[in-house]
């Protein structure tokens, strides 16, 4: 190494990024992006508490596993939160951290306990974070500042928490143009259904209840059952879990050759560009990045209204107004600049194939209307390329930058 790269790697601050594993995961997806981005500017070190199962790509970066992963009983949990504030603490003197910013409410529990001189960022990664307000009031009460996800998050941190500290830090957009359906590495399987169904929906998200995907089954067979879909249609949903229910939910639908649940996929954009549209069905989100990522890739785009992200996204206009004003929309829907935006959809789960929701039919409505009508279908293009451009690196790091130094 020359004298001149030693003096500016000297003059490096050096950051910790803290995430409790680097499998399948938004935040984990953010956590590698943003060790890329800040290589530049910063010496930085990765903090897991588990190494299983990592989905990304992490050569060249410097990941250091606690070994201190998910222990069984309520005691076992409790000094595991122990020790892995004993062995982040350590790693923190031994690296002279000077900045650390951690991911999500396990990672934020030990940071904010391991504090050894260094700045803490803590990030709020989910509105479903808010189901245990206590830790959400614990970390922004000792986190130097709180990094929230979406600015709907940070205005609930500061009216419901009281925190001032908080700012908002949307996902950084990663975008691979040279992946492709053929030339990716996808199984057989999957470019075969692709080629037997040319006019594919595709959603994506683990196998959790949250993600709605009950919904969206049924939306795409009710537009089956009354022949309101292009000819090929078919739905892709990528994810981890074994998705047996929801396959069981697509054969007694009368749809379960048009169905596909791939499992995990480390590339997903090869899929999102040979695909005609992307519905995000969830519940909840935090910063849903598959929906920018999906408008990124020239996909019209149809989500809930969901907390939080969605209407950010495709209605920032309406950031600050009541979910109720949904009561004044006949249709369900709203067609934005940007995408489609629907009413909250029904939180119980209904998995009996013959039972419709009224979110059902509002997705079932909205997903017509992009694929039926080719002129809003070119403009829905257009506005979500020109939209997602505004979540790019650069926006991230100017951020990220202007928060995590001391």
């Amino acid at each position: 190494m020359s004298q001149q790269n030693t003096n500016q790697q000297s003059t490096k601050q050096n950051l910790l990024l803290v995430s409790p594993m680097l499998h399948q995961g938004g935040f984990e997806r953010v956590c590698v992006r943003t060790a890329r981005l800040l290589a530049p500017f910063y010496n930085i070190t990765i903090a897991i508490f588990d190494s299983a199962d990592i989905a990304y790509d992490i050569s060249g970066l410097d990941v250091v596993d606690l070994k201190l992963g998910m222990a069984g009983s309520k005691a076992g949990k409790a000094l595991n939160v122990l020790k892995r504030i004993r062995a982040l603490k350590k790693l923190k003197k031994d690296r002279q951290i000077q900045v650390t910013y951690s991911f999500g409410p396990t990672a934020n529990l030990v940071n904010i306990f391991a504090k050894s001189g260094d700045r803490i960022i803590c990030g709020i990664r989910s509105y479903m974070d808010f189901d245990n307000p206590r830790k959400v009031a614990l970390t922004c009460r000792r986190a130097d500042e709180v990094a929230c996800c979406s600015a709907e998050i940070e205005q609930k941190i500061r009216t419901e928490f009281g925190c001032g500290s908080c700012f908002t830090l949307y996902n950084p957009i990663r975008i691979d143009a040279e992946q492709d359906l053929e030339k990716t590495d996808y199984p057989e399987a999957v470019r075969a259904f692709y080629r037997s169904h040319p006019c594919v929906i595709m959603s994506m998200g683990r196998e959790d209840d949250v993600k709605g995907f009950w919904h969206l089954l049924k939306a795409f067979a009710h537009l089956k059952q009354e022949k309101r879909l292009p000819d090929g249609a078919g739905l892709v949903i990528p994810g981890d879990g074994d998705f047996e229910e929801y396959k069981q939910l697509a054969d007694g639908l009368g749809i379960g050759a048009d169905c596909l649940f791939p499992g995990v996929v480390r590339e997903p954009f090869g899929l999102l560009k040979a695909s005609r549209a992307f519905v995000l069905s969830s519940l909840r989100e935090g910063f849903p990045n598959v929906l920018v990522e999906a408008m990124a890739c020239g996909l019209p785009v149809i989500a809930a209204d969901c907390p939080s992200g969605p209407r950010e996204i495709l209605l920032p206009e309406k950031l600050t107004a009541s979910r109720a004003d949904w009561e004044q929309v006949p249709a369900g829907f709203r067609i934005t600049p940007f995408g489609i935006l629907t009413a909250p959809l029904e939180e119980e789960k209904n998995l009996q194939p013959g039972d419709l929701q009224p979110g059902d039919l509002r997705l079932s409505g909205a997903l017509s209307q992009v694929l039926n009508d080719t002129e809003l279908y070119k403009k829905l293009r257009t506005g979500a390329l020109a939209r997602a451009e505004e979540f790019g690196d650069e926006r991230y790091i100017e951020v990220c930058r202007a928060h995590l130094h001391i």
